[in-house]
């Protein structure tokens, strides 16, 4: 479904405009967040279009009123906190060269035990700084992650929404291997971009069947650098 048409300054100045002002991974607080998943009686289900959430009800309304979607309060006895289920697929961002990171967890109920930056730990403080002990490729992280000696990845993503960028800095958090293996291609597209480079944040549905004949089918986070802004543009509302 193509987001509403609205009227106001035109895509390339507001790329213009927000040039000085380039979303980060780091930003400590993101006015919202983007997810693949939701949960349903404690169990996470996938969903068909992107699910953003948000503590900001005017931000809410901007998002379900533009991508569809009315927004609803999440059972969580947090009254603040406001989910919106998209009818997009796929969203225009903006991406600054510092918009990616990635990090290595492990993590129990209410606990870290292991948080590194692939080579170094990042927590527990006692331990920052020192040698983690990780393989040096993702596909041995992978193996000793899969035999549970190992933590997985958590690939996080802030970007401003190209139509809507007064918004604010958005998130996402992933876990997904091959979003991570897909990094360093991604931080090299942005390298050569101007900035802010205008992406793609797609919710790429995968199906395939098992060698049982069992039917799979999941949602995979996909992030893509547009070659050129005005191409890009029209073949994200052209898709959407």
């Amino acid at each position: 479904m193509a987001p509403h048409s609205h009227h106001g300054p035109s895509r390339a100045q507001k790329l213009e405009d927000d040039a000085a002002d380039l979303p980060r991974a780091s930003a400590a607080h993101p006015v919202g967040r983007f997810h693949v998943v939701r949960q349903r009686g404690g169990r996470p289900t996938a969903v068909s279009a992107w699910r953003i959430t948000t503590e900001d009800h005017a931000i809410a309304d901007a998002l379900g009123g533009f991508y569809g979607g009315a927004p609803q309060l999440l059972d969580t006895g947090d009254e603040h906190v406001v989910e919106v289920l998209t009818r997009c697929d796929r969203v225009p961002v903006l991406l600054g060269r510092e918009a990616l990171s990635l990090r290595m967890a492990m993590r129990g109920p209410g606990d870290t035990f292991h948080l590194c930056d692939g080579s170094r730990f990042l927590e527990p403080a006692t331990a920052r700084g020192s040698l983690c002990g990780c393989p040096t490729s993702l596909a041995d992280r992978k193996a000793a992650a899969q035999a549970g000696r190992g933590p997985i990845p958590e690939v996080r993503i802030g970007f401003r929404l190209a139509d809507l960028p007064e918004l604010g800095v958005f998130s996402f958090v992933s876990t997904s291997w091959e979003l991570a293996a897909e990094l360093p291609a991604l931080a090299a597209a942005l390298d050569l971009a101007a900035v802010p480079a205008l992406g793609v944040l797609r919710c790429e549905l995968v199906e395939f069947i098992t060698r049982s004949g069992l039917a799979v089918s999941y949602r995979r986070p996909v992030v893509e650098v547009c070659r050129t802004q005005v191409l890009a543009q029209d073949a994200v509302r052209l898709a959407a």
